[in-house]
């Protein structure tokens, strides 16, 4: 039954697992030696199984918009809470952390259900929408910057995958269309995204990803001469990491280029204190 449920992403429903020749039996003695538990009526999942597959499956859906981006390993905010596709027939929805507790009306600000039309399972969307009602969902959910933060990244990590990304766009209404800005499949993560669209939004835009002798890639180059490192949550703030880049810096001032480094906190939260200091800098003419 282990490998069963290892073949169905770790989660399933019951009827699932007897079509694949699983008993009664054997899952109520699974359940009993905690080699998997019911994280709703009907469904058994294996424990280390993802937590956002068993907290979509406990209220009763499937992950969907932002949860399911981050599932595909899209570049997503840090807090964008959970996002579960629940058909529009659904009933008896449960509170991600609880399955003895109904939904709650109004739903939980952490909470954010997407109704659809019910319509049959196909196997990439059994637990989480196809990359396509991703896609739609995040356009129609998030703010553009976000919705396009995250398809820079689906360009970027799934170049085959994301070929009709084109024609998934051409199915939103043209108001939200217009709204989003073209994306990019250079910029590599969250940050870089976010500060590629505020930085066209300010007229300043640049070349992105670009390789310069003793330095290596650089996040963004402007005018040719400064670069900016978008410095996510995923940088390694230790010794080793600081050193580097201390190490590029120097290198970049003898080649008569400036570097500015921006944190997380400082994109999302400061963006005045960000744009000033690209603008100032880039008055101040090359060194």
């Amino acid at each position: 039954m282990t490998e069963i449920l290892t073949a169905l992403e770790g989660v399933a429903q019951r009827r699932e697992l007897i079509a694949h020749g699983v008993t009664g039996r054997q899952l109520s003695a699974a359940v009993n030696q905690r080699q998997a538990f019911r994280p709703r009526k009907g469904w058994y999942a294996l424990p280390g199984t993802s937590n956002e597959l068993i907290r979509a499956v406990r209220v009763g859906g499937r992950l969907g918009c932002v949860s399911a981006a981050r599932h595909y390993g899209w570049a997503v905010a840090e807090r964008s809470g959970l996002h579960v596709c629940v058909a529009d027939n659904a009933a008896r929805l449960r509170l991600p952390h609880d399955k003895r507790e109904r939904m709650p009306a109004p739903i939980p600000r952490d909470v954010t259900l997407h109704w659809v039309e019910h319509t049959a399972s196909r196997p990439e969307s059994r637990l989480v929408t196809s990359r396509r009602e991703t896609v739609l969902q995040l356009a129609l959910c998030q703010s553009p910057e976000l919705t396009v933060a995250a398809l820079d990244s689906f360009l970027h990590l799934d170049p085959v995958g994301s070929l009709d990304l084109d024609v998934w766009l051409r199915e939103l209404p043209d108001a939200v269309l217009a709204r989003l800005m073209e994306c990019n499949r250079l910029c590599h993560s969250f940050l870089e995204s976010i500060g590629r669209i505020r930085l066209a939004n300010a007229g300043i835009r640049g070349r992105h990803q670009v390789r310069i002798a003793g330095v290596g890639r650089v996040d963004l180059l402007l005018a040719d001469w400064l670069v900016i490192e978008w410095d996510g949550l995923e940088h390694h703030d230790n010794t080793a990491a600081h050193d580097e880049d201390c190490r590029r810096d120097a290198v970049l001032a003898t080649q008569r280029r400036r570097c500015l480094r921006f944190s997380y906190n400082l994109v999302m939260h400061h963006w005045p204190l960000v744009l000033a200091a690209i603008q100032t800098t880039l008055a101040g003419n090359r060194p």
